[in-house]
């Protein structure tokens, strides 16, 4: 399989699962506040250390 029809499979899958998954999932809630809170370190804590691997 070339690197083509394999990328085009993958995308296949992920749209699949994009599209399928919910259907499958039963009713979900807002996420409580602390799992908010979480998003935003993360994303700070990637932020600064690319910002300090790249000086």
């Amino acid at each position: 399989m070339d690197q083509g029809t394999a990328t085009v499979l993958l995308f296949l899958v992920v749209v699949a699962i994009i599209f399928f998954l919910p259907l499958a999932m039963g009713p979900v809630h807002p996420p409580s506040f602390p799992v908010l809170l979480v998003f935003p370190v993360v994303l700070g804590a990637i932020w600064a250390f690319l910002n300090h691997a790249t000086k």
